[in-house]
């Protein structure tokens, strides 16, 4: 499946005389808001990213909402996402279904029914799990919950042959090791911060094989020394 978005790329890169949308689709870890400070959320960054690599002609558009479920996306499919004729639409939800409690079976069926609904459109849905929560700051028994509907993601790509990008993968070998330097990374318990949305930005780029993204040079040195301790802790989880 990736080399059937990698191939759609190549397309896009040399077909110029159409344009392409890519649509990021999910809650607030997908919305751009204020509470950002003016800085750039991971839909921003492959944005920039794939604009500048791929061509003008191709845009990533963000309908995210913040709060809603898989409930909701489903509600709103059409008027945010199929109305807008889509090639590619990345999905990340889950957070909202796993607090207010939807059912498993309610959740990985909304999914199916998502990703379904966007292939009949021929657009390419691509499926990503959410970083890792701070554990810590939340009620007991939460990890367990919202690692079984993360699973369900995974779980879902593989059935249904679509793109997964796993962030929780990469981010919570950091955050069960090195909390207080995962932290870093978080606006709250839930929510990444610019410096997390950067890191996703460049998880996600590295998805679409695109080249690195050019870091500003605020936030580089910092960047780079939280993403060597993430792929450090990520490396030690996979020889453990």
């Amino acid at each position: 499946m990736r080399e059937e978005v990698m191939d759609n790329l190549q397309q896009w890169k040399l077909n110029t005389d159409r344009s392409y949308r890519i649509i990021a689709f999910g809650s607030s870890n997908t919305e751009s808001t204020w509470s950002s400070n003016g800085r750039h959320n991971w839909v921003e960054w492959l944005n920039i990213n794939v604009r500048h690599h791929i061509g003008r002609h191709v845009c990533v558009i963000n309908q995210g909402i913040g709060g809603e479920t898989t409930d909701n996306l489903l509600a709103r499919l059409h008027r945010d996402v199929l109305s807008f004729q889509p090639s590619a639409v990345i999905v990340t939800i889950g957070g909202n279904d796993a607090i207010q409690g939807l059912p498993l079976e309610r959740y990985a069926d909304n999914l199916r029914m998502i990703c379904t609904r966007i292939r009949l459109e021929n657009a390419e849905p691509i499926l990503q799990t959410y970083y890792c929560p701070m554990y810590h700051q939340r009620e007991d028994g939460f990890q367990s919950v919202f690692e079984s509907y993360m699973e369900v993601i995974r779980t879902i790509a593989r059935e249904m042959g679509v793109l997964l990008i796993d962030q929780y993968y990469c981010f919570e070998p950091l955050y069960r090791n090195q909390p207080e330097q995962y932290a870093k990374l978080m606006h709250d318990s839930i929510h990444v911060n610019y410096l997390g949305n950067l890191i996703m930005g460049m998880h996600v780029s590295r998805a679409f094989q695109l080249p690195d993204l050019q870091l500003p040079q605020d936030i580089m040195q910092e960047t780079l020394q939280l993403k060597e301790q993430m792929d450090l802790c990520f490396q030690d989880k996979r020889t453990s």
